[in-house]
């Protein structure tokens, strides 16, 4: 395998982001077109930054049309193991690289790890009994209003905003405005994988103007006080 913790801890590295899913108990990272190497090491030095979140879980990771060697999907499997990550799915439009992938034990086919509306919710903080999912970034001009909780698979951009009486989970960044508990429920939590926004708020609760935090981040309200803690999946 190759030695890439040299690489992840360079400081002329800039992190860069990915998008994930949700898929069962499963986060789902989806990699551009590109050398491979540096796709890697870019995927693997976002996981150790955000090592709170991705902390034991289960990783599946879809390439596209690469076609991948044994020795490259070896290098990510390892890279992950040294992270305490598990690969445990790739899918691909590459017959050789879903007939490699096999070899490793590794599922290439999504069907089987499935994403559903009715698994989605079940991870939303208040159990997603009464929940609305956006499987898209909402841009600017976008306004959300609902009477439960709302999950984006996505960023909320500048100009977009969520107004939800129950909690609001992000799997992106939050850079718009975001209001969780709006009838004034204190048990709401809001959840993101990157915070920085025009303004945030539960029930009656609003974050400092100009908050920013890189990591993944519960945010939930305690003696009138919003905290904010690490968001493990």
């Amino acid at each position: 395998m190759k030695e890439y913790s040299n690489m992840i801890d360079s400081p002329k590295i800039q992190t860069r982001e990915f998008r994930i899913k949700g898929i069962r108990d499963v986060l789902m990272v989806y990699l551009e077109e590109g050398d491979w190497d540096i796709e890697l090491r870019d995927l693997l030095n976002y996981i150790k930054e955000k090592k709170d979140f991705f902390n034991s879980a289960k990783l599946a990771v879809d390439v596209g049309e690469r076609k991948l060697k044994a020795t490259q999907i070896a290098d990510l499997r390892d890279g992950l193991a040294e992270q305490n990550i598990s690969l445990v799915a790739m899918f691909s439009e590459s017959k050789q690289t879903k007939n490699t992938a096999r070899t490793f034990g590794l599922e290439t086919e999504p069907e089987n790890i499935r994403i559903t509306a009715s698994k989605k919710m079940q991870i939303l903080p208040d159990g997603g009994e009464n929940a609305i999912i956006y499987s898209h970034t909402l841009r600017s001009g976008t306004k959300v209003n609902f009477s439960g909780s709302v999950m984006v698979v996505g960023d909320i951009n500048p100009g977009a905003e969520i107004i939800a009486e129950g909690s609001v989970l992000v799997w992106g960044c939050i850079r718009g405005k975001v209001i969780a508990g709006s009838n004034g429920d204190e048990s709401a939590v809001i959840c993101a994988l990157e915070i920085k926004p025009l303004q945030l708020r539960i029930a009656n609760i609003e974050a400092k103007k100009g908050i920013q935090i890189k990591n993944p981040v519960k945010i939930n309200c305690q003696d009138s006080e919003l905290i904010y803690t690490a968001w493990k999946h």
